[in-house]
């Protein structure tokens, strides 16, 4: 029986802002570098263009009596030196949107730096131990900015993935009564094993959505199975996209093996959209089953696959 939902965000699943610098993060963004260096220049360009047309600005992050302090500082030398320019740092404090994107700015810069740094590194066949280097400063600039309040989740994703975070959606109106389980922190959902998964992705601070709404669209003439699912999870990635994850945990019901490879089958042969003209890739579809949650390494293994699908391409 159809019943009403109420609506929510993936922003509001964010209990732990701090978890993702806590899980070696950028090891696993290292390993998408080296194994996909191919990829590195588009990725490069991707970040240049996003930089063209922020705010040429440094975040100043101080430690206070009251709380932390933010301040922006004008970046470049040639502005500092311009006759008459005010170059004394400006208070943000109140301005959370302005701090959040100079962080990004910031992450964006290193991020970059480390990219090129390890193409030449792939290059000369250097030894890992610089990139693990550049790895361990970049994640001590993320405890940073965690330690100053900020949310990574604003930082390392992209500003359509964060408007994808916020966007109010209905989770599944029907079968209500099946919601027997919950999170750690009360997301509905209907099984044990995606109340675990659940749990998991609130305790490293990732956003995610459950029970939302995907819409196959055809191609070609060819139909698919069904023209709408509802998607167990869905996460935003470190590729710029949102994942859409599906728990195989049933099957051993009848008929369930078969319309989990129907789902998958649409997924994979039709089209999907998550944000605004950027279609979800192929990788970007994942599904887990009963022992992908066994324990903590497995669901970390797990989480590589959802954050990093470009590198199981």
């Amino acid at each position: 029986m159809k019943k009403n939902v109420a609506l929510r965000t993936a922003r509001d699943t964010i209990v732990n802002p701090a978890g993702m610098a806590q899980i070696e993060l950028l090891r696993i963004t290292s390993g998408l570098i080296r194994t996909a260096a191919s990829r590195d220049a588009a990725e490069s360009k991707a970040i240049r263009k996003e930089l063209s047309v922020m705010e040429a600005s440094r975040l100043h992050i101080r430690k206070t009596e009251k709380g932390f302090r933010f301040a922006a500082y004008p970046e470049e030398p040639s502005a500092r030196q311009r006759a008459g320019k005010d170059t004394r740092e400006i208070g943000i404090s109140q301005d959370q949107a302005r701090v959040h994107m100079l962080a990004r700015r910031a992450y964006l810069l290193q991020r970059l730096s480390m990219i090129e740094n390890n193409q030449r590194r792939l290059q000369k066949v250097l030894s890992s131990c610089d990139s693990a280097r550049s790895e361990l400063r970049l994640q001590k600039d993320l405890k940073r900015y965690c330690e100053a309040g900020l949310d990574l989740s604003r930082i390392l994703f992209t500003k359509e993935q964060n408007e994808w975070i916020d966007q109010p959606y209905s989770p599944n109106p029907y079968y209500k009564e099946s919601l027997k389980q919950n999170t750690k922190h009360g997301v509905p959902v209907r099984s044990l094993s995606e109340a675990t998964l659940g749990s998991f992705l609130e305790s490293v601070g990732l956003p995610f959505r459950t029970d939302d709404l995907v819409e196959i669209h055809s191609e070609y003439g060819v139909q698919p199975f069904r023209e709408n699912y509802f998607a167990d999870f869905k996460v935003p990635n470190l590729c710029g996209g949102i994942t859409i994850h599906e728990h195989l945990g049933a099957l051993h019901l009848q008929d369930y093996p078969d319309n989990s490879l129907k789902r998958l089958n649409d997924y994979h042969n039709h089209v999907v959209y998550e944000l605004p003209g950027r279609q979800v890739k192929h990788s970007e579809f994942t599904w887990s089953f009963e022992y992908d949650l066994v324990d903590t390494g497995s669901m970390e293994a797990l989480l590589r696959r959802m954050l990093l699908p470009d590198l199981y391409e």
